[in-house]
């Protein structure tokens, strides 16, 4: 995974930053050895409208049996997963796939932090989760897939996105 692959997954939250680092830390040496499938597919919203720039998380059923990957949306929703090892690809298995897109709460895209050392995180710049909440946390259970080892494509769709309000309760 590259240093900007990176910074914009701590940047799409902290539940998703812990899981990429612990997933990393946890990999140890071994990551020559995991052997990964191709995945790829296409998020929409509301049937249609493309997911754009979204970040899209297989995160394992089982914690500790495998890494899981990301990616990030194309203009059409389009996406190819990367290992956290930084793989194309991830493990066979059963993953909870979940989404998560931040922007400011007006709708406008976030400010480009390309050439930041240290970019701040969507909530330090003022942007809220257009996700809605049971699609955008690990705990969804709304997309479960299961990773053949050939690999496979995984089209999802989104019923809609609006900035959500989230409560003190809610980021426990």
């Amino acid at each position: 995974m590259s240093t900007r692959e990176f910074s914009r997954l701590r940047n799409a939250g902290s539940v998703v930053g812990l899981w990429v680092v612990s997933a990393v830390v946890g990999c140890g040496g071994a990551a020559n050895e995991i052997k990964v499938a191709p995945v790829k597919g296409k998020v929409t919203v509301k049937g249609s409208d493309p997911f754009e720039k979204g970040l899209v998380v297989f995160a394992p059923k089982t914690a500790g049996k495998n890494l899981g990957g990301s990616a990030t949306t194309d203009d059409q929703g389009n996406f190819v997963l990367r290992h956290a090892t930084g793989k194309p690809g991830i493990e066979p298995g059963e993953y909870h796939v979940f989404f998560s897109q931040f922007r400011m709460p007006d709708g406008a895209p976030l400010p480009d932090q390309a050439g930041e050392r240290e970019p701040k995180t969507p909530q330090e710049l003022g942007g809220v989760q257009w996700v809605p909440l049971e699609y955008s946390t690990m705990k969804s259970t709304k997309n479960p897939v299961t990773v053949e080892a050939k690999g496979g494509s995984f089209d999802f769709d989104l019923p809609e996105l609006k900035a959500q309000k989230v409560t003190a309760a809610r980021r426990k």
